[in-house]
């Protein structure tokens, strides 16, 4: 059979045509039917719908001025009996911390009691019982969250909303429009907390938490204030809105120094949960040349001091000792249980250090260390290296083997700044007399991000001088931004006052993820920072994100679920026993608030935002 190509060169419309004839033809012919082939392709209706961003935000807040409904549920105690720590600042030895024992007749639910009775307003209160209000947040799913919850911000209505709590409840008396924290006579040993949960309705976004100063003053001298020591009578002015970040950080309020504050990823009960579970932990003491024979004694003591404080905590505790210095780590006691074992390792350190600090095969050693079950690590156990360091990273050799229990560092090229050499690449590089090259820097630093990727928790005490001035000031914000695993976990103390932050050391290592800790001026910093934006916050707390460390695109941060979804983030502010004079009449007003921004086509590495959405 030929075939006819021709075929091929039909236009569109021949062909239809040509369909059409032939349907006519049968039809004409009588063939009996009228069920012709059929066909339709039809697109209705196309829209184009923006999506959306939409932050709401609720929360509760709690404020303990030691009245009687509280008194039932707890009280001030000791170190070794205290249930909830509110660390002193390390830098005030005068201060001391505010220790909770919880009591009552069921001692297992009293923190919870204890939190009820604190409990001064939340948003939404209301919903349930015919709209009564008790202060206290009313349950909902997240589904109804953005349908329940209002917008809140300097044009937005959410402070004046019928769902905030209105009236007064543990003596504080909220009314409509009122700042969150609102406390007029607030007096040492007291403290608060707001837990806030934010929802992202419909996309995922990146959030920040930000802030900004609103005003502080000093306002009277009383005769007390005045004659007290840590009063600094070169009163430079009251702080306003428009107050520069150098302005803040050298005004003399002493309240906003006094005042201390930590923030953290909650799970939605307002509490920061204290270790409770198993903890392997390997104790890493400096030894190196800049600590002196009248150093080391202190540094000892407070070592020490660390190992009595953790052994009080709640939770199954093993730990062992590493030293380095003079170019060589020495795993001195593996993973113990024993007080006794780890105290006398300590006090068989040498009365002075000498050589070298090589810091980055030490916290290999560390680890590994820490992850070993022949040296007693436990598999499932959480994993944590405390360092108490005077300074930076200084090395020679390209590869390290401990004694004591042998280990050898580096571990792979992954630890190391060039891939393709096994060994430390910056061991020996030239530096200025008692400088830090920028590459020992580095290296150390990718040491800490692979031990940090592998699950282990880095804690850095920074110990110096004061009258020398060691380490520089860029050492302390190194190890607190490049190796700690995050600004929480990293301390600045002085060496007289080692022993004393032992406890302190201890309460901060080992609570839920508290991402900031320090006094409220730094809070009020580090929440202005990143052009306003404020703390860049991870999606899922579990990964190595360093909120102050990292940069706000580091792919190991998250963005957070949309769809309503519950997010929360605590800020508590606590002012330590003291006699505390220097603060009276002080005055802080200062705002809160979340920027969010969407995932999709962003990286988190933000823009300029709006003015905070939460103000306090």
């Amino acid at each position: 059979m030929t075939q006819d190509d021709s075929r091929f060169t039909l236009s569109r419309r021949r062909v239809l045509g040509g369909l059409g004839a032939v349907g006519l033809a049968s039809a004409g012919a009588g063939l009996g039917t009228t069920a012709f082939f059929s066909d339709e392709e039809t697109f209705e209706n196309n829209t184009i719908v923006a999506g959306s961003l939409d932050m709401k935000v609720d929360w509760e807040e709690h404020y303990s001025d030691w009245s009687p409904d509280e008194a039932q549920f707890a009280e001030m105690t000791t170190l070794e009996e205290a249930d909830y720590v509110l660390p002193a600042p390390v830098t005030n030895p005068d201060a001391r911390d505010i220790l909770l024992r919880f009591t009552g007749e069921d001692p297992a639910s009293a923190k919870d009691d204890l939190w009820n009775a604190t409990s001064v307003e939340a948003y939404p209160d209301g919903l349930l019982n015919g709209g009564a209000q008790d202060g206290i947040q009313d349950e909902f799913d997240d589904e109804f969250a953005c349908d329940l919850l209002t917008d809140v911000g300097p044009e937005a209505p959410g402070l004046f909303s019928r769902l905030r709590t209105e009236g007064t409840f543990a003596g504080q008396t909220t009314e409509p429009g009122d700042a969150l924290i609102n406390i007029d006579d607030v007096k040492p040993g007291d403290f608060g907390e707001i837990t806030f949960s934010f929802h992202l309705c419909d996309n995922p976004g990146y959030v920040w938490m930000n802030g900004a100063l609103a005003g502080a003053s000093e306002n009277e001298d009383t005769e007390p204030e005045a004659s007290d020591p840590d009063e600094n009578s070169t009163f430079d002015g009251d702080l306003t809105r428009d107050s520069t970040f150098e302005e803040i950080e050298q005004s003399t309020i002493e309240l906003l120094d006094e005042i201390q504050t930590r923030m953290w990823y909650d799970d939605g009960d307002n509490q920061i949960e204290e270790f409770v579970g198993e903890l392997d932990l390997v104790i890493l003491v400096d030894t190196s040349v800049s600590i002196s024979g009248t150093e080391m004694p202190l540094l000892k003591a407070g070592v020490n001091e660390f190992i009595d404080a953790i052994d009080t905590l709640s939770g199954d505790i093993k730990a062992g000792l590493v030293r380095f210095g003079n170019n060589s780590i020495s795993v001195l006691d593996p993973l113990t249980d024993t007080v006794s074992d780890l105290k006398s390792s300590v006090n068989g350190l040498p009365n002075a250090g000498s050589g070298n600090t090589p810091l980055p095969p030490a916290l290999d050693i560390a680890d590994q260390l820490v992850n070993d079950t022949s040296q007693g690590a436990r598999a499932g156990a959480d994993k944590a290296i405390v360092v108490f360091t005077d300074g930076g990273p200084n090395y020679t050799s390209e590869t390290y083997t401990s004694t004591g229990v042998s280990y050898t560092a580096p571990r792979g090229e992954s630890f190391t700044l060039d891939p393709a050499d096994p060994g430390y690449d910056a061991a020996g590089i030239d530096t200025p007399q008692g400088g830090i090259s920028p590459a020992e820097k580095a290296e150390t630093a990718i040491t800490a991000e692979q031990i940090g990727d592998g699950g282990t928790r880095i804690v850095t005490v920074a110990v110096r001088n004061v009258a020398e001035n060691d380490p520089e000031v860029e050492t302390l914000e190194y190890l607190r931004n490049e190796i700690a695993t995050s600004q929480a976990d990293a301390l600045n103390v002085e060496f007289s006052n080692l022993a004393a932050a032992a406890n302190t050391i201890a309460v901060l290592s080992f609570t839920e993820k508290v991402f900031f800790y320090g006094t409220l001026r730094e809070a009020l910093l580090a929440l202005g920072g990143n052009e306003g934006r404020g703390i860049p916050l991870d999606g899922d707390p579990s990964t190595q994100f360093h909120e102050f460390g990292d940069p706000e695109n580091d792919p190991d941060r998250e963005a957070f679920s949309g769809a309503g979804t519950s997010h929360y983030v605590g800020f508590e502010w606590w002012l330590p026993v003291n006699h505390a004079n220097q603060v009276q009449t002080d005055s802080v007003s200062f705002d809160l608030g979340f920027y969010t921004e969407q995932a999709r086509h962003n990286d988190g590495s933000g823009q300029e935002p709006e003015s905070p959405q939460v103000e306090s």
